[in-house]
């Protein structure tokens, strides 16, 4: 066999690390969305009135960056979900929706922004809130998971417990939140004329 033969096969090698590191990134981050979910106890899916379809409580989304500044957004295809930083981590947005009940429109949706690296069978987790909070998880244990979750659900208790006259410096670091629009006051009545 030539250098150049040589060559090829390292290439190919290569390329097959670079494929499976990003299939266990995505298999990892969509474990955890899932598990997130049913440490909360939450529903699957609600029914959105407007289009008929079902919608997850808990997904994937894709975490970029504009001006500086997360953003949780919807990608085009699975394979934008993860992002690869030059670091090695895998970015990615798990969001929540929130309601009172599952008739309740419109929901709040709640981001958690996240990059992931998984290696040797240990998941290093960062979630952004205040700068990035490190969390070590076996890939086999589910219940090494609860540290990252019971910090998740701190963010969200910390949000809720914000007051309106705090501000937004209040809010969560890395916490993606849209508030409901104010509602509309109606149109004070005509006043009434004497005949």
């Amino acid at each position: 066999m030539g250098i150049f033969d040589g060559l090829r096969l390292a290439y190919e090698a290569s390329q097959e690390t670079y494929r499976e590191y990003a299939r266990e990134a995505f298999i990892a981050a969509q474990q955890l969305a899932h598990g997130f979910r049913e440490y909360l106890d939450a529903p699957e899916t609600y029914l959105d009135p407007d289009d008929e379809t079902r919608h997850p409580y808990v997904r994937l989304l894709a975490f970029q960056i504009q001006d500086g500044v997360p953003i949780a957004a919807q990608p085009e295809s699975h394979s934008d979900l993860l992002t690869r930083d030059p670091d090695g981590y895998w970015r990615f947005a798990i969001s929540l929706a929130l309601d009172r009940d599952a008739e309740t429109f419109p929901k709040q949706h709640l981001a958690f922004f996240l990059r992931l690296k998984p290696h040797a069978g240990i998941w290093n987790v960062q979630l952004l809130d205040d700068g990035f909070q490190e969390f070590q998880i076996p890939s086999a244990r589910n219940d090494e998971r609860r540290p990252l979750f019971d910090h998740m659900v701190d963010m969200i208790k910390r949000l809720l417990a914000a007051k309106p006259w705090e501000g937004v410096e209040k809010l969560p670091i890395g916490f993606e939140l849209h508030r409901p629009a104010p509602p509309v006051e109606p149109e004070p009545p005509a006043p009434l004329v004497q005949p």
